[in-house]
């Protein structure tokens, strides 16, 4: 499953930019919002976009700015 996290608090995030750049660029899956930011800091995003893979355990696979060379053994693993 695919998820954007929009991070920050209300007055720091244009909602109707934010909307504008989903239908621009076709964007299908979810997005949440990290009003508080627990989401950014658990998995230490530091800008975007940052891809995040949580394995089957729920434990980090991937965290990077970039897409990883092998998405198959990445998502296998």
């Amino acid at each position: 499953m695919v998820v954007g996290v929009v991070s920050g608090p209300d007055d720091a995030v244009d909602e109707d930019k934010l909307r504008e750049v989903i239908f621009t660029h076709h964007v299908t899956y979810p997005q949440v919002r990290d009003r508080d930011l627990a989401l950014t800091r658990l998995f230490d995003v530091k800008g975007t976009p940052t891809i995040v893979v949580l394995d089957a355990h729920g434990e980090l696979a991937y965290n990077a700015h970039h897409l990883p060379t092998d998405w198959n053994a990445l998502l296998d693993g």
